[in-house]
C-alpha cells in the first residue's frame, strides 16, 4: 500500500458508482472514508455528484455530509429525452490545482482517462502522488500508467459490500 502523510481524496461519483454497479457491489461510505483516513492520512474527502431533486437522493448526500464527506454537486443537464450530461472532471481538475499545496497524494476514484493529463502534470510539475481506484473494466489504461499506484477497489472489502441479487421464484 502505498502511503502518504497527507491525501485529499476526489470522488467522481458517478463513475464509481458504474465501477461498483458493473462488478454487483455497492460502495460503504463510512468505511470507505475510514479506509482513505487510516491507510492514507486523508484530511478531505471530495464528492462530486449530481444533485438529483428527489427526497432518497436527498437523504444520502445528508448522509455523506454527516459523515465529513464534502459535496460538490450540480444539476443534471437534459439535453433531450435520451442524453443526460453532469460531467465533473472541469471541477475535479480544478479543485485539484487549486488546493494541490494542501495535499501531497491525490487519491481519485475515477477511471476515466480524460484525467491522465491532469495526473501526469500534478506529478511532473508539483511532485504530488498519484493514487487511483476504479475497477479493472472501468478504467483506462492511460490513467493507470499516470498513476503511481492503481488499485482495484474489490481488492478491499472493507469499502464495498455484495449486493443481494434477486432470486428467481
Amino acid at each position: 500500500m502505498l502511503k502518504s502523510n497527507n491525501a485529499i481524496a476526489f470522488i467522481d461519483a458517478a463513475n464509481l458508482e458504474k465501477s461498483a454497479q458493473g462488478r454487483k457491489i455497492k460502495i460503504n461510505y463510512r468505511g470507505l472514508f475510514a479506509f482513505l483516513k487510516n491507510q492514507f492520512n486523508c484530511s478531505q474527502f471530495r464528492y462530486y455528484t449530481v444533485a438529483f431533486n428527489n427526497n432518497s437522493h436527498q437523504i444520502f448526500l445528508k448522509s455523506l455530509r454527516a459523515k465529513g464527506y464534502i459535496l460538490i454537486t450540480k444539476r443534471l443537464k437534459i439535453i433531450n429525452q435520451y442524453i443526460r450530461k453532469a460531467n465533473f472532471d472541469v471541477e475535479i481538475t480544478f479543485d485539484a490545482l487549486l488546493l494541490q499545496k494542501n495535499y501531497n497524494t491525490i487519491i481519485l476514484f475515477s477511471g476515466d482517462s480524460d484525467f491522465a493529463y491532469l495526473l501526469q502534470k500534478l506529478k511532473k510539475l508539483f511532485n504530488k502522488k498519484i493514487i487511483v481506484f476504479s475497477t479493472r473494466y472501468h478504467i483506462g489504461k492511460e490513467i493507470i500508467e499516470s498513476a503511481n499506484k492503481y488499485y482495484d477497489i474489490i481488492k478491499f472489502p472493507n469499502i464495498y459490500k455484495k449486493q443481494n441479487t434477486p432470486t428467481n421464484k
